[in-house]
């Protein structure tokens, strides 16, 4: 089942709204569920939270020098991680009245495009750059722990997920290929081809052994888990793919395009 996000009323009702730069596009933003928080990172370098039931203003400061491209949440220290056009990430801690204690620079020697925080061992991270890289690296030091190398271009996105009682890591590239990523190994296990253009987000299913990547070519491939065998070819005709999400406990899935917002069952 296809539900198109401007389908009806009751489809396409917003719940609310509000500008958070009158200037500069918004290429980030997340819940902090715990504080009731949405945080967001501006074209302008600056982080700006807000409360979602208020809408009221709760913090605005200048965090990087250029846009921001990527926040990821601790789940359960009040941290969350910035990254940007230029190069550096940051931790900034919001009981300690949004305090940055960390920089991680001087290792991507070019944009990083995505943070996410390692399910397993939430005091670890990844980062993805458009230097061809994925670096691991640990919230106690400024230094990567790994580096993982594969990719023939710009590498824009990346996930967690576990099968068989082992950790893989997900990219997404300019190259137009996806990478599985044994963690332990330190190897690449296994390269996804077919899209024709450049992979602009992946996503692991946190309950369904499905792996989803998303295209500037239009499409959505679902892969499995275990096999890495492609299963399934998405469509919208909603031009360029660029995120996907679940709905947590369904098998609804959330694909935002350049023209609308689809959601599916699987």
């Amino acid at each position: 089942m296809v539900t198109y996000a401007f389908g009806t009323t009751r489809q396409r009702e917003m719940v609310n709204s509000f500008e958070v730069t009158k200037e500069q596009e918004v290429l980030t933003a997340k819940f902090i569920a715990q504080k009731e928080w949405i945080v967001a990172g501006g074209g302008d370098g600056r982080i700006y939270v807000y409360s979602y039931n208020t809408m009221k203003k709760v913090k605005v400061f200048k965090a990087l020098s250029e846009q921001i491209t990527s926040l990821a949440i601790h789940p359960t220290k009040p941290y969350v991680l910035s990254a940007s056009y230029d190069f550096v990430i940051k931790l900034w801690d919001w009981e300690n009245g949004w305090k940055c204690t960390r920089i991680f620079n001087e290792e991507h020697s070019s944009s990083v495009m995505q943070l996410v925080f390692n399910p397993m061992d939430p005091n670890a991270f990844a980062s993805v750059s458009m230097d061809k890289t994925i670096k691991i690296w640990s919230v106690d030091s400024p230094h990567s722990n790994l580096t993982l190398d594969g990719h023939s271009s710009n590498v824009r996105c990346l996930d967690y997920f576990t099968h068989g009682g082992k950790q893989y890591l997900f990219t997404g590239s300019d190259d137009g290929t996806a990478k599985i990523w044994d963690v332990q190994k330190k190897i690449c296990v296994k390269t996804l081809v077919g899209h024709a253009n450049r992979v602009s987000t992946v996503y692991a299913h946190p309950q369904l052994p499905i792996l989803m990547t998303g295209s500037r070519d239009g499409t959505v491939r679902l892969w499995n888990t275990s096999t890495f065998r492609l299963e399934r070819i998405l469509n919208f005709g909603l031009r360029k793919v660029h995120a996907l999400g679940c709905m947590k406990g369904s098998r609804r899935v959330v694909i935002g395009h350049s023209y609308g917002l689809a959601t599916m069952e699987i």
